[in-house]
C-alpha cells in the first residue's frame, strides 16, 4: 500500500513539476495602419501612395517601421506585409505623408501596441500648413 502511495505521490510531483515549468512563449504586438482622407462630404476615403513611418518618439528609437499605402490605403512594407510586428511594449507615433518638401498633406497618430493581438489605426491626412501641422 506504501508502495502504491509513494507512486501515485512520484506521479503526481513528476506531471506538477512538467506542466508548471514550461517556458511562456513571449507576446508577439501586432499593428496595422490605414490612411485616410476626408472628402467635402465628410467621408473617408482611402489614400495612396503615401508615406508611412512608426517610431518610438524618442532618439534613437529601437522599432522604426516604414512603408506605403496601397490603392486600398493599407499601408505595407517593401515585402508587401501589411501587419507589422514587434517584440516589445511600445507606444508609437505614426505619421503619413505625401508631396515633396514640405508635403502637400500630412496626418500622424499614436498607436499602443498590444500583447498577441492587432491593433490598428486610421492616420487622417489634412492638407500641410507649415507651423499649424503637428501630432
Amino acid at each position: 500500500m506504501n508502495t502504491l502511495r509513494l507512486f501515485a505521490l512520484s506521479a503526481t510531483l513528476f506531471a506538477a513539476f512538467v506542466t508548471s515549468c514550461a517556458p511562456k512563449d513571449a507576446p508577439v504586438y501586432r499593428f496595422k495602419i490605414k490612411v485616410v482622407a476626408i472628402n467635402e462630404d465628410g467621408e473617408a476615403i482611402a489614400l495612396q501612395n503615401a508615406t508611412v513611418r512608426a517610431t518610438a518618439p524618442v532618439v534613437n528609437a529601437i522599432p522604426d517601421f516604414e512603408g506605403r499605402s496601397g490603392v486600398d490605403g493599407i499601408v505595407r512594407d517593401a515585402d508587401g506585409n501589411d501587419i507589422f510586428q514587434y517584440g516589445l511594449p511600445a507606444v508609437l507615433q505614426i505619421t503619413a505623408q505625401k508631396g515633396g518638401n514640405p508635403p502637400v498633406v500630412f496626418g500622424c497618430s499614436y498607436l499602443k501596441l498590444v500583447p498577441d493581438s492587432t491593433a490598428t489605426v486610421e492616420i487622417v491626412v489634412q492638407p500641410y500648413v507649415e507651423g499649424v501641422s503637428g501630432c
